[in-house]
């Protein structure tokens, strides 16, 4: 009886070790249970997928939506995985990295992202260096990952981006994370093609230029599904403060000449008019309202000139403009005067400049 006994526990517990090892493996096999985006495209399952970006995420210089590389990327991902990709996107023309991670801090969230293309650096460089560049850049990859924690990230070096240090910053940032960098400037020197007939004005891509994006970035996604690669993790910070929180600052410690307040808004067209804003936190940037009839400013923080800010965009948009970082933590005061000049793109008659708040470090 006793040795039956032993014989049943022993049938029990080889039974139980043997669905464990059943549903582990089942667990591992293609297509079971798909956590990440490529498990899912191997099994077969639609997925989300998010652009952060400027111009060229938003597909600009093509001739139509359908032309643009995310719509292209769509048709591949329907045609080669047999699934369906809902975009969703934060883009904004002319925008930077500061501005992408302000708008995605301020969007509401999307659910589970299964992959977000993030696309900046081409406009970045003509607002700040590369260190200033990197710490912006790696905080949006941060939030991005602490909001869809379950996304893989593909970085996108634009075809314009002709500073090396720029470059070399968003390869070091995405494999530090383990976001997949893809550099457009290869494919598109790998072309054959001269710029002329990939892009329509040396910055943005045309229809063939798109085309060679999403055939790029199909490619790399193909290559990563097949060796059921890893997706980018949420590693320790490579800058101090990376976990960037921007704040938006409405209150005016001084308001100088004929500047008025009208829902939330200061507005004035007289030159020699000042704001003044105190802030702390080693960054600034500005809440404003850009249009076609937008004027010019200069911007002083602590009575230093740091540069001038144009006001005129084809389209009213309100715009989140960076300014300045690598400040001294501590109390600084900001002061925005408004000049005589107007952008040359500026056909009218008038030179408007329109603030709503700062952005800043969140306290």
């Amino acid at each position: 009886m006793k040795k039956r006994k032993i014989g049943i526990y022993f049938f029990i517990i080889t039974f139980i070790y043997g669905l464990y090892h059943l549903f582990d493996s089942l667990s591992k096999v293609e297509g079971a249970n798909p956590t990440n985006v490529y498990q899912k495209l191997s099994s077969k399952e639609n997925i989300n997928y998010l652009i952060i970006g400027d111009s060229i995420g938003r597909g600009s210089g093509a001739t139509s939506k359908s032309a643009a590389w995310f719509t292209r990327l769509e048709r591949h991902l329907h045609s080669e995985f047999e699934i369906k990709a809902r975009r969703h996107s934060i883009v904004q023309s002319g925008a930077t990295a500061f501005e992408g991670l302000y708008k995605l801090q301020q969007s509401e969230h999307l659910g589970k992202i299964d992959l977000t293309f993030i696309v900046f650096g081409e406009n970045d460089r003509k607002y700040m260096d590369e260190k200033q560049f990197s710490y912006f850049y790696e905080g949006l990859i941060r939030k991005t990952k602490q909001l869809y924690p379950d996304t893989e990230i593909i970085t996108i070096t634009e075809n314009p981006l002709d500073i090396e240090a720029f470059v070399q910053a968003i390869s070091i940032i995405s494999n530090h994370y383990g976001a997949k960098n893809v550099d457009m400037r290869k494919s598109f020197g790998q072309s054959g093609l001269p710029a002329q007939e990939l892009t329509k004005d040396m910055v943005h891509p045309n229809d063939e230029g798109y085309r060679i994006y999403a055939d790029t970035l199909i490619k790399k996604i193909r290559e990563l599904a097949g060796s059921h690669a890893e997706i980018a993790e949420l590693s320790a910070p490579i800058h101090e403060n990376a976990d960037i929180e921007i704040a938006s600052i409405p209150h005016v410690t001084e308001v100088s000449g004929s500047f008025i307040h009208k829902d939330g808004i200061w507005e004035s067209s007289k030159a020699g008019d000042s704001l003044e804003y105190q802030f702390s936190g080693p960054f600034l940037g500005l809440n404003m309202i850009r249009s076609e009839k937008g004027g010019k400013m200069d911007v002083f923080i602590d009575d230093v000139y740091i540069t001038s800010l144009s006001a005129w965009w084809p389209l009213t948009k309100e715009r989140y403009q960076y300014i300045a970082s690598g400040l001294e933590n501590g109390p600084h005061h900001v002061k925005f005067i408004v000049t005589k000049e107007k952008s040359v793109n500026n056909s009218t008659d008038d030179a408007v400049i329109q603030i709503s708040s700062i952005l800043t470090k969140a306290e």
